[in-house]
């Protein structure tokens, strides 16, 4: 019994550390559509609105098993408030394929450059 309470305190101490770090480094967890860029660069699609992404994991690249229309889970940074918008991606997971992608958000991309 008192080896089964130690270790609920050490699960509950570990998840209130992991939130603890999660909120003192705004860290995101979003889910969009993947954009591939002309220019070799991916995108997200959050709420109609383009974000690029740039890696912040020391792993192999992360991006290159995406395409254009693939739906991801992404952990992130905070998302900075430019246009495109910008994101430090840690960590994705490809969660399907086939989703297209909003006229209006190619011609945003199309008007910057990123398309053709």
């Amino acid at each position: 019994m008192r080896k089964t309470i130690l270790i609920l305190i050490a699960i509950a101490i570990i998840v209130i550390s992991a939130g603890l770090f999660i909120l003192a480094n705004s860290i995101g967890i979003s889910t969009g559509v993947c954009i591939k860029a002309d220019n070799g660069r991916y995108l997200i699609l959050l709420d109609n609105s383009p974000v690029a992404m740039h890696q912040r994991s020391g792993e192999k690249n992360i991006f290159e098993n995406l395409d254009t229309g693939d739906r991801i889970l992404a952990v992130h940074s905070g998302v900075m408030e430019t246009f495109p918008g910008k994101m430090g991606v840690y960590f994705l997971i490809k969660l399907d394929s086939g989703h297209p992608v909003p006229d209006e958000a190619i011609t945003q991309l199309k008007d910057l450059g990123w398309m053709k």
